[in-house]
């Protein structure tokens, strides 16, 4: 195993969950700057959401997962009539959420820059109300109250258990025949510090070996895209798109928790598009 993987994965397990969230997200916003944005590589989901949701005229839309600066919500507010975005923990940072706008509303002129001072703002700008800490499996919502739901890069952190969930309250809350896109990575996420190890390099831990490293605050589930839609299916869901992308190479060794005859195992990105036919 690469030492700088164990090293960063050995330091998690040596704090609490809850006293290391501040610190970590210090550590990305001042140090590793993966909270910085960059809007090209982002905007490849957004338009994902944009194509996914277009046939819903100016929906009312749900979003759990939301992190720290909002962008994809600024985006998509030109498409959507509003939108609620929660998140487990509060990650918003208001001068990512104003260099989010500004970077946006230069890249794309027809949505407009407003300097916003805090949440209030962020909902009377963009009509986007932002709700932390918010467990997305209970939530105080009525039925139906959404038309759709869509989540990105947010799935591949949450237990399996907490997946099914959360899935079976977005049956509770989105209206019949509504829709939910969802974006997953697939990939080791410490691959994006630590170039010297590739991009499924996890697959190769068993279940017992990679406790040692997937600390709560980072969590990995490791569930691949086959595993989605098996939980999925068994929730009741139809499947409008569903793609399995970015094919990897795999590392030499693969764990037997996993199966190597499934032809999406190397992939490191999934999309999905599911109908709630309730």
């Amino acid at each position: 195993m690469n030492m700088n993987w164990k090293v960063k994965s050995f330091a998690f397990q040596c704090v609490d969950t809850f006293s290391l969230h501040p610190i970590l997200y210090f550590a990305r916003k001042h140090i590793t700057r993966r909270s910085r944005l960059d809007i090209p590589a982002k905007c490849r989901s957004w338009l994902v959401h944009q194509e996914n949701l277009a046939a819903l005229q100016r929906p009312d839309v749900f979003e759990f997962g939301a992190g720290t600066d909002l962008s994809e919500n600024i985006f998509l507010s030109q498409s959507f009539a509003s939108q609620t975005a929660v998140d487990l923990f509060e990650l918003l940072d208001i001068d990512l959420v104003n260099e989010a706008a500004l970077q946006i509303s230069k890249r794309y002129p027809a949505i407009d820059y407003h300097s916003m001072a805090g949440v209030s703002d962020i909902e009377r700008y963009y009509n986007v109300r932002y709700l932390a800490p918010f467990d997305a499996a209970r939530t105080p919502f009525g039925d139906d109250a959404f038309h759709a739901c869509l989540s990105t890069d947010t799935l591949e952190h949450i237990p399996e258990t907490s997946i099914i969930a959360i899935f079976q309250e977005l049956r509770r809350i989105i209206r019949p025949e509504g829709l939910i896109s969802a974006v997953i990575d697939y990939s080791d996420h410490y691959a994006y510090t630590d170039k010297s190890i590739g991009p499924l390099n996890y697959l190769q831990y068993s279940v017992e070996e990679f406790k040692m490293y997937n600390h709560s605050s980072y969590s990995q589930n490791r569930l691949r895209h086959h595993d989605y839609e098996r939980i999925f299916r068994g929730l009741g869901y139809r499947f409008i798109r569903n793609e399995a992308l970015d094919v990897a190479e795999m590392p030499l060794r693969i764990s037997s928790h996993f199966d190597r005859s499934e032809p999406s195992l190397c992939a490191r990105r999934g999309i999905f598009l599911l109908q709630n036919s309730k």
